[in-house]
């Protein structure tokens, strides 16, 4: 070693990629990672294409965005954004930086299918089935199609898309949106056979012995609704039965007033959908209290506009139908939602009381496993699917896999997708021959540092800013109520950006060989060279 540090980087140009800390054979790099990139379940970049905006290179932005996520209209429009509460904008007392409505503006701005294709490596005679083509199976065919392996995915709806097809709303997400996610999979050569349902039209032993592996992502299953009495009356409905039928053009007729019973996404979801189809009294009856309801602020704000009415703190009893036609709803006083360890064990009063009575009832409760046409042996106490952790291997079944809510239990997309892609490093592996573990049992990855003081002196901008929204008299059944980023909104938000994130010299331990600096993307790394060695 002939000098101390040698290595300096032009933090303005530097998007903290970390190919140079992947590159430098002697260790002597570290890649600082942002908060927002550690807190994203996919570990996407976002710091990344967010400065990439700042500098006006949109379309290398949509590039190293889709590195990460090839579904980034979707995620764009209804990701959880984890990255955001982790922002560290929004210590300045500003706000965070709104990362997701940044990756929805490059979304819509480069829709196109071909530049998002990845390249497939040449064949490799493997055989994969994906049973469940939700988000978690739609990352996982992605990411095996584009290894080379053949692809067959099998979803038991007469389309792909899972949840995300059927069950949120097109005023979120657009059908189109998913239909081009899809069509970009069919375009790599992915295999889509719909209408087939796990345990009615195949057995997982038949496709098993057909395949080289098998990825079991079948998702969280039904409404886990827990048996009240009278639910069965014709009135009484689950979540997914009133949201399907509006994607499915066949809109079921709730009359002019229903409650929903549940207090999280869903319950808000199918309410904002009853209003739109012109139900007149609307409300969600909940055992929460009002800050321990699972919703957005966001969400919140769209039920008061639209006239929502929400019912705390209460708990139902059963269901009956009265001589006026009207379903009744008995109730009682909710004491507590969560035990003194947090999970969730609600207490209700003893007495009862007749609190609610309405045309409809919707249950929006939760979801369980469908666990049709799956060994019982792989199934962990009747309610999520048996797998290793770490490489989501059936802990039960030669070469299948199992990954999503049908493991998590419900989550979000996001941790969906990780999930997705996990499962394929793991069956890229098993149809290969490697160590399924090799590698992944570390707690952080080797050369990133994600506990470290923000640098703040680099804050320019100001306030995070307001996203447009459709007034609510044109808020329609199918018009999306956000609405994407103007060029000029996007570039003053991503202007937002601390570019926490950077590469930094780390062990002084340089020889000059130059990787680090040949391969940076955008020319941010320079190593000096000393006079004895020019």
């Amino acid at each position: 070693m002939i000098s101390d540090v040698n290595i300096f980087v032009d933090r303005d140009a530097c998007f903290a990629c970390g190919i140079c800390v992947d590159r430098c054979g002697l260790d002597n790099l570290r890649l600082f990672v942002a908060p927002c990139r550690s807190a994203c379940p996919i570990q996407m970049n976002c710091q990344g294409y967010v400065r990439l905006i700042a500098q006006g290179k949109e379309k290398e932005a949509a590039e190293e965005m889709r590195k990460y996520l090839p579904f980034s209209g979707i995620l764009g429009r209804v990701c959880t954004h984890p990255c955001e509460s982790a922002c560290e904008r929004a210590s300045l007392g500003d706000g965070a930086v709104h990362i997701r409505a940044l990756k929805r503006y490059l979304a819509d701005a480069y829709p196109d299918i071909a530049g998002r294709l990845p390249a497939v490596a040449a064949d490799t005679g493997k055989k994969v089935a994906v049973i469940g083509a939700g988000p978690s199976g739609m990352m996982a065919a992605y990411e095996l199609r584009a290894k080379g392996h053949a692809v067959t995915v099998y979803e038991a709806s007469s389309k792909p898309g899972g949840l995300m097809r059927w069950a949120i709303p097109s005023f979120r997400l657009p059908v189109s949106e998913v239909d081009s996610a899809t069509d970009m999979l069919a375009s790599m050569g992915i295999d889509f056979k719909t209408n087939a349902a796990l345990g009615e039209d195949f057995t997982l032993e038949e496709v098993a012995g057909d395949h080289d592996a098998v990825l079991l992502a079948i998702g969280a299953g039904p409404s886990a609704s827990p048996a009240f009495p009278g639910e069965d009356l014709d009135q009484v409905y689950h979540a997914l039965d009133i949201l399907e039928s509006v994607k499915e053009n066949k809109p079921i007729d709730p009359g002019d007033s229903a409650i929903i019973i549940g207090g999280g996404n869903s319950a808000a979801d199918v309410a904002l959908t009853l209003k739109k189809l012109g139900v007149v009294d609307v409300r969600i009856v909940c055992l929460e209290n009002t800050d321990e309801m699972p919703l957005f602020d966001i969400e919140r704000r769209e039920l008061q506009e639209e006239g929502v009415i929400i019912e705390n703190c209460w708990g139902p009893r059963s269901f009956t139908l009265n001589d006026s036609g009207k379903i009744e709803v008995e109730i009682s006083k909710c004491l507590s939602v969560f035990d003194v360890d947090g999970s969730f064990c609600p207490q209700l009063e003893d007495t009862c009381q007749l609190g609610f009575e309405a045309d409809s009832v919707v249950l929006a409760v939760g979801q369980k496993l469908n666990a049709k046409g799956i060994p019982a042996e792989m199934v962990a106490d009747g309610k999520q699917l048996e797998v290793d952790p770490l490489t989501l291997k059936s802990a039960s079944a030669k070469n299948v896999f199992c990954c999503g809510d049908a493991v998590t239990g419900p989550s979000s997309i996001v941790i969906a997708l990780a999930q997705g892609r996990e499962a394929a490093i793991s069956i890229d592996r098993f149809v290969s021959g490697e160590n399924l573990a090799w590698g992944r049992d570390r707690s952080a990855i080797d050369g990133h540092i994600s506990e470290y003081e923000a640098d703040h002196s680099r804050a320019v901008g100001g306030g995070r800013g307001i996203l447009g929204r459709l007034p609510v008299n044109k808020r329609t059944i199918d018009a999306e109520i956000e609405a994407s980023l103007t060029p000029e909104q996007a570039r003053q938000e991503a202007d937002r950006c601390l570019s926490c994130g950077r590469s930094a010299e780390y062990n002084k331990a340089c020889w000059y060989c130059l990787p680090c600096e040949i391969e940076c993307p955008t020319n941010a790394l320079e190593v000096k060279l000393p006079y004895q060695v020019r």
